[in-house]
């Protein structure tokens, strides 16, 4: 038995000592989640109102909001929706918000999903139609950290050759939103997700 005592920082006592900063977090979390459930609502309004033409297969899938407390080590909540996964074939929206980081909006496309919607997201990139947003296809498919090397953000570079949609090749295009823009968050989340409907869907 390991007899050393288990110590706490002077920081980590005023914490330990103190409830409300923590009542605090569950406050703002369930907050988070009520404003992606609004959002879900808005969103399958919105793919009903203006008749989008998705997959069938892929609207047959209700949102799904859910949370956690280990991305990277920090709180999260995130809103699925689109939403079809198979180990092959993908297709969603990803909506995330991460404690301490940021929100974010990803599409995510893969295998036949990706055959499908690769030479409209070409054309799209092709005329600046997403600029300032961040995309990968490389790494892990499910690293939604915009610091990571797995992401780059588009700017004037309009070279870009996505590898054919093979097996195992994703791609993914990312709308990061600053805290800074919480009062307006909802809407931002709403227009990249028109945005990302209105390019696959054209």
């Amino acid at each position: 038995m390991n007899d050393s005592k288990i110590q706490l920082s002077e920081e980590e006592m005023q914490l330990v000592n103190n409830s409300h900063w923590i009542l605090t977090k569950h406050g703002i979390i369930e907050k988070v989640v009520r404003l992606l459930g609004a959002v879900s609502q808005q969103m399958q309004m919105g793919l009903q109102e203006h008749h989008y033409t998705l997959p069938e297969e892929v609207l047959q899938t209700a949102p799904k909001i859910s949370k956690g407390e280990k991305y990277g080590g920090l709180p999260y909540v995130v809103l699925d929706y689109p939403r079809f996964f198979l180990r092959e074939h993908v297709l969603a929206i990803r909506s995330f918000f991460w404690w301490g980081k940021y929100f974010t909006v990803t599409l995510h496309l893969k295998g036949k999903f990706l055959q499908e919607f690769s030479g409209k997201i070409i054309e799209a990139i092709n005329k600046d139609e997403w600029k300032g947003f961040y995309i990968s296809f490389e790494g892990d498919e499910f690293n939604f950290d915009l610091e990571k090397g797995d992401y780059f953000l588009l700017d004037d570079n309009k070279n870009i050759l996505l590898p054919a949609a093979g097996k195992d090749q994703f791609f993914k295009i990312s709308k990061k939103i600053s805290f800074e823009h919480w009062e307006t968050a909802q809407e931002r989340i709403i227009e990249a997700f028109y945005h990302f409907i209105a390019v696959i869907t054209a």
